[in-house]
């Protein structure tokens, strides 16, 4: 039996399946068998490029139908008879000591069930080229694994984890299958939330994330707004936040650019949390009160999320206030300010204020 299972989901990316199928091959660790899934039944192009390669640790899974990405998702978490599974999306790749360090990862650390490696950021050229970016996902200096534990300050709204760089045990896969309504846009969030922390961050480089011209993640203001809400409004609700924690959001968010201060009023006004909003400067509300006048109808559907997507708001705040009771039966009480903020995005990332 192989050490990992691989599971890579492509869907109409034939320019850039292959560099994925060749990273794979190319990895130091050669202990592996890799399900490709094709999610389109008209599309015969996976099958001839695995025709083409003599690798035994290759088998095409034909989708009969399209079944989405949520769906796709789920069936690279059902649990496999590998001690270890991952996921490698088409567009993204890996660079060949990635499954043999994130296996002596896991390996050294038993008590742990997932980890993910630090990616590179590759951006896609009009021409269809590569462009190398010198920042990372996590600005960090190599060393030993960084442990994240529930709460963190980063996940009040985003997750911290990422898709295409992670290993799990096979034996807690199954927990990280999602129901079929969550929403694409809350399916990674979603998907640490369910997670039996901590988990662990490899701080090199070892997967590389391409931001495509074309994406499938929403770029809507709105639908933005509305799920940085839902899950801001939760953790404000179960998360107890020292005011120093409170303090350095805030703080991060302005430094950000453009400045990212709307999505922490939206949810503390969805949650009606003054001690939180209190924090807010008048530059912070300015702000704010403008992208409103400029999308009213918009930033009144973010002011009413909580009851116009009620299935997406009590799967969040269960899923949070199931975390966060694990959390304090294992002694945690408020969540002091955190110093690992650190994490950066590609480019223009989440609620936009200035848009």
């Amino acid at each position: 039996m192989a050490r990992v299972r691989v599971y890579l989901i492509t869907f109409h990316r034939p320019q850039l399946l292959p560099r994925a199928l060749a990273s794979l091959r190319a990895q130091t660790l050669t202990d592996w068998v890799c399900d490709v899934h094709n999610d389109d039944p008209t599309d015969d192009g996976p099958r001839r490029l695995l025709a083409g390669i003599d690798d035994p640790r290759l088998r095409l899974i034909d989708a009969t139908r399209k079944i989405g990405v949520i769906e796709s998702f789920n069936g690279a978490h059902e649990p496999a008879a590998e001690p270890y599974q991952t996921l490698l999306e088409d567009d993204n790749w890996w660079e060949p000591e990635f499954l043999a360090k994130m296996v002596a990862t896991l390996d050294a650390r038993p008590e742990l069930e997932l980890a993910w490696s630090n990616l590179r950021y590759w951006h896609e050229e009009p021409d269809g080229s590569w462009r190398r970016d010198e920042r990372c996902v996590w600005n960090l200096r190599a060393g030993p694994p960084r442990i994240f534990r529930w709460p963190n300050l980063l996940q009040f709204d985003d997750s911290i984890y990422s898709n295409g760089a992670m290993l799990v045990r096979s034996r807690a896969a199954g927990r990280l299958v999602m129901p079929l309504q969550v929403p694409r846009d809350l399916m990674e969030q979603s998907r640490e939330r369910m997670m039996d922390f901590p988990i662990a961050l490899v701080p090199e480089p070892l997967a590389n994330f391409a931001v495509t011209r074309q994406t499938m993640r929403s770029t809507n203001y709105t639908v933005w707004g509305e799920t940085q809400t839902l899950l801001g409004a939760a953790f404000l609700r179960h998360v107890p936040l020292s005011r120093a924690a409170m303090a350095a959001l805030w703080a991060r968010r302005r430094a950000s650019r453009p400045r990212a201060t709307s999505s922490l009023i939206n949810a503390g006004l969805v949650q009606r949390n003054w001690a939180f909003l209190r924090h807010a400067q008048l530059t912070d509300w300015l702000i704010f009160l403008r992208g409103a006048l400029r999308r009213p109808a918009g930033a009144w559907r973010i002011l009413r999320v909580k009851r116009r997507r009620r299935w997406d708001w009590e799967w969040l705040d269960g899923l949070i206030a199931r975390r966060t009771a694990e959390a304090c039966a294992r002694g945690f009480r408020e969540l002091p300010a955190d110093s690992l903020l650190d994490k950066q995005a590609p480019g223009r990332h989440g609620l936009e204020d200035t848009a």
